[in-house]
């Protein structure tokens, strides 16, 4: 967690071409009318993002770049405090609330050294989100102050042109 706090902590939201990329279609889903109908709705990265952006809000969600050839975006959400479990379960709901399935349960610790930490995985169609949340690391604390708290999201999706 403390990469991806660090590589997009200076990092703005793009919108652009790579933006819009798309997971790769995948025949199986497509072969039959009744797989279409089950499938989740298309989405575009930039509407990927959206979804997080409502979940963490009034949480301002701060994405890398896409960078051409890369079917991975990392992002992160200044919090004020560190959430509670409540709150991030609540952030969770909210994500399930616009299509994002709970792949497993959201988990929990809290530890001496690590502190309060939540980590849940959510997929739709291609694409999949990394949501974690826990204390500023000590390293990037006046970078994030008065924030004491982060969420960080990663967002992927099948690109390979096997």
């Amino acid at each position: 967690m403390v990469a991806i706090l660090a590589a997009t902590s200076c990092s703005g939201r793009q919108d652009g071409d790579d933006a819009a990329a798309k997971p790769a279609k995948s025949e199986a889903a497509s072969a039959s009318p009744a797989a279409r109908q089950s499938k989740p709705p298309e989405r575009n990265l930039q509407q990927v993002e959206s979804d997080v952006q409502f979940a963490v809000a009034p949480g301002n969600l701060r994405m890398q770049p896409h960078r051409s050839g890369f079917c991975i975006v990392h992002g992160t959400v200044a919090s004020r405090n560190v959430l509670s479990e409540a709150e991030f379960e609540a952030i969770v709901a909210r994500m399930q609330d616009r299509e994002w399935p709970l792949k497993g349960s959201v988990k929990h610790s809290d530890d001496a050294t690590y502190g309060k930490m939540s980590l849940a995985f959510l997929k739709s169609g291609e694409w999949k989100i990394t949501m974690g949340s826990s204390a500023v690391p000590a390293e990037l604390k006046e970078a994030y102050a008065p924030n004491e708290g982060a969420i960080t999201v990663s967002i992927s999706w099948n690109c390979n042109d096997d």
